[in-house]
């Protein structure tokens, strides 16, 4: 599997978890459950992007452009749920680059692994999209990458300590659910081959800002 079929795996489906705030007839298992998938699949993409890059600094800019243009769209459609004073998810993917940066280049890990975890909590500081968690995954992605079952172990707590501070206390169905549509991810990023496939870039960075646009106005229809 190319970066480039995870990056439509993953664009398919965010719009499956989106497109029930715009439309509440499709709430459904499929939306409930799939649109999870999406999120640690761009943790790994900005990894393998970070790992690739031949312009590390143009990486960076090309994100914060993206995230500066993403933000008011952003906001738009998180009216739908109440919740729009937050940063877009590029932020969320800033911070992560950030962290795998201070990971790889400082050398003395007393001092790059208290920044690291700075970081991490940064993310929630300043309230981007998963917060905590989602620089966290893209740090564990980065740290794990060569190392399968560690990957797997360390993201599974992440998630168990997710949901600790969400205030889970009880494992119903729909935890369960939950917690098994968040491991998914996991078992696409196995089937990478490596390759990036067909390059479509700057299409998948306009893909976030326009469809929130476009759901937010059917949410009107």
């Amino acid at each position: 599997m190319t970066s480039f079929v995870i990056k439509v795996i993953a664009c398919i489906t965010m719009v499956l978890d989106h497109i029930k705030y715009a439309i509440p007839q499709t709430d459904c298992f499929i939306t409930q459950y799939l649109g999870r998938v999406s999120y640690p699949l761009f943790a790994f993409l900005v990894v393998e992007g970070y790992v690739h890059t031949s312009d590390l600094k143009k990486y960076y800019k090309r994100l914060l452009i993206f995230a500066i243009i993403s933000q008011i769209p952003f906001m738009l459609f998180r009216t739908l749920v109440g919740q729009w004073k937050m940063l877009n998810i590029m932020f969320t993917l800033l911070l992560g680059l950030l962290c795998i940066t201070a990971y790889n280049k400082i050398k003395k890990e007393y001092i790059s692994f208290p920044i690291c975890i700075f970081l991490i909590l940064l993310g929630d500081f300043l309230n981007v999209d998963y917060g905590w968690f989602g620089v966290a995954t893209i740090f564990i992605l980065y740290v794990f990458r060569e190392k399968n079952i560690l990957k797997l172990i360390a993201y599974t707590i992440s998630i168990v300590l997710y949901f600790s501070f969400l205030g889970v206390k009880t494992i119903d169905n729909g935890v369960a659910m939950l917690f098994i549509s968040m491991l998914l991810p996991i078992i696409i990023i196995l089937a990478y081959n490596g390759k990036q496939g067909k390059k479509m870039k700057y299409f998948f960075y306009w893909f976030y800002p326009i469809h929130m646009i476009i759901l937010y106005v059917l949410s009107f229809i």
